[in-house]
């Protein structure tokens, strides 16, 4: 990887951050009371927000740095990803919809909402590893 220089840097701390999240996403709280259980969601949400912070701006730094490809935003970065093939079409439209739904995590606090979004997140996390998996192998094998 001879283009490979901060990128790379961002992409150990969210292989650490999804590590991370994942674990937090393994705690089965369902045993606790209300009030736990709200801590940990909400731990949980605070991971998932931190890890799409992290995972589009590595995916900036990796487009521009291995691809030449500017990304001047997380959805144009989730594009660029598409345009690029490492994210199928249902794929890059599950992206779109992870960065929305952490930017509405982000500004109001709505219970419902809250707990739609956390229904998808162990999909999201799924998600951005095999996205992450997939940037390995193939600046790996470049």
């Amino acid at each position: 990887m001879e283009h490979a220089g901060g990128y790379e840097k961002k992409l150990i701390s969210l292989e650490q951050a999804l590590d991370s999240f994942g674990k937090a996403m393994a705690i089965d709280a369902s045993s606790l009371g209300d009030i736990e259980q709200d801590t940990i969601k909400s731990g949980q949400v605070q991971k998932f927000e931190v890890c799409v912070e992290l995972f589009w701006k590595m995916m900036k730094k990796f487009l521009y740095e291995i691809h030449g490809i500017e990304s001047v935003s997380p959805k144009m970065a989730m594009k660029q990803l598409y345009r690029i093939q490492y994210a199928n079409e249902k794929n890059y439209e599950t992206l779109i919809e992870m960065i929305n739904d952490r930017n509405r995590l982000s500004h109001v606090y709505n219970e419902e909402q809250f707990n739609e979004i956390y229904s998808r997140i162990t999909e999201y996390l799924k998600l951005m590893q095999v996205i992450v998996n997939e940037v390995t192998v193939r600046s790996t094998n470049s």
